[in-house]
């Protein structure tokens, strides 16, 4: 399988003058990462949320149908500059509507055309009770020349049973774009982030945001490292720590993943988690009566 050259945004929120501001932002950072030699760029979650500095604050249920307008910009956009550029290009995640309701949803482009689209699946106390997003249902298992890929929105990565089926489809890198507001939940993001790579034997990319827009409701603040994580066994780093930011500003991390890599880990680490499982053991255990 062919390395693959990652390079993840930590994207700032910052005042908008106008829209091309937005769009042009994105593209000087899609022509660096090509000038680096790129070949999947990864932004967070909520990326085109910071359109809403474009406008007066804006209730949730203004907010929603606000960003849903730039839909077709949005992916008309990603796809230009997939294919002018030829990366693949994670766009973060973009509100739109679906049906009588809207969810938020990650997009990932191809330089062919192709675009393969995940579902946030657990949404967060805000996203229920004040966007009022509907839930995704499903996994979408991407196949790639680099090896199998598959997206968990943020909160997902919390959830250990979603990292452990994408694993079990032999996905080798899980793309995690993430929007956290405060050090606890990045914190949370990021633990659970390199325990999925732990327990599984995969590589988790995660890329969030900084900055401030104090006068916004939805996106008032970005607290994240953004960063790559594998599991802390041979031949990886002893924290798991591929490539991390060293700042709370915009920043852009490259760094050059091997499935090899990752299959001598699985052949030669000194602990196998993934490979260790019992779950024969576990669904005894669990069915086993209280004492």
């Amino acid at each position: 399988m062919k390395p693959l050259r990652i390079g993840i945004v930590q994207y700032e929120l910052a005042p908008l003058k106008m829209e091309a501001d937005f769009w042009d932002g994105i593209r000087r950072d899609a022509d660096q990462a090509k000038a680096d030699g790129v070949q999947l760029l990864i932004y967070p979650e909520y990326l085109t949320a910071h359109l809403l500095a474009l406008s007066e604050p804006l209730a949730h249920d203004e907010a929603a149908p606000y960003l849903d307008q730039f839909t077709d910009r949005y992916i008309h956009f990603f796809s230009d500059l997939s294919r002018d550029t030829g990366i693949i290009i994670l766009a973060g995640t973009h509100i739109r509507r679906v049906g009588s309701g809207y969810v938020n949803e990650a997009y990932l482009f191809f330089p062919d055309g192709r675009i393969e689209t995940q579902q946030k699946l657990h949404l967060t106390p805000e996203e229920r009770n004040c966007w009022h997003l509907s839930p995704g249902n499903r996994l979408n298992i991407i196949d790639t020349d680099f090896g199998r890929m598959a997206i968990l929105v943020c909160y997902d990565i919390e959830f250990p049973e979603l990292s452990r089926i994408v694993a079990e489809q032999e996905v080798a890198l899980i793309l995690n774009p993430i929007y956290t507001d405060q050090a606890a939940g990045y914190y949370r993001v990021r633990h659970c982030a390199q325990a999925r790579a732990i327990e599984n034997q995969r590589f988790v990319a995660l890329s969030g945001m900084v900055g401030s827009l104090p006068y916004i409701p939805q996106i008032d603040a970005g607290y994240a490292e953004s960063g790559c994580f594998s599991p802390c066994d041979f031949p990886f780093p002893a924290n798991g720590v591929l490539c991390i930011t060293d700042n709370m500003q915009k920043d852009l991390v490259i760094v050059d993943l091997d499935l090899t890599q990752l299959k001598r880990n699985w052949e030669e680490g000194q602990v196998s988690p993934y490979r260790d499982r019992k779950p024969e053991l576990y669904q005894q255990l669990a069915g086993q009566p209280s004492q």
